[in-house]
C-alpha cells in the first residue's frame, strides 16, 4: 500500500468515527424523521365486518378511555421531527 492510500483510508475513518460517535454532530444530524411521531396523524378505521354465522368473544374494555378533544399538547421542536422527553425533575435530598 503507497502512503497515498494510507491517507485516504485513515482519513476515511476518522470522518465515519467522528460523524457517528460524537455528540457534536447530533444537533445538525438529528432532523430526520425517525417516525416517532406518526400516531399524530393516525386516522381511526372502519370496525371490521365478521360473517354473521361468525361467534366472537364479548369486548370488555379494562380502562375507560375518555374523549378529552385535541391534543394541544407541543410535542416537537421547531428544529427536529423527534418527540423529545422533558427533563426529569430535581430533587433535592432531605437529609
Amino acid at each position: 500500500m503507497n502512503i497515498r492510500t494510507l491517507r485516504w483510508l485513515s482519513a476515511g475513518m476518522l470522518i465515519t468515527l467522528s460523524l457517528t460517535g460524537c455528540q457534536t454532530t447530533k444537533g445538525w444530524l438529528n432532523k430526520v424523521d425517525n417516525g416517532s411521531l406518526d400516531y399524530v396523524d393516525a386516522k381511526q378505521l372502519e370496525p371490521l365486518k365478521l360473517p354473521e354465522a361468525q361467534q366472537t368473544a364479548p369486548f370488555i374494555p379494562l380502562y375507560p378511555t375518555p374523549n378529552l378533544g385535541e391534543n394541544t399538547l407541543p410535542i416537537t421542536k421547531e428544529d427536529s421531527k423527534r418527540y423529545e422527553l422533558p427533563p426529569p425533575p430535581h430533587r433535592m435530598n432531605a437529609s
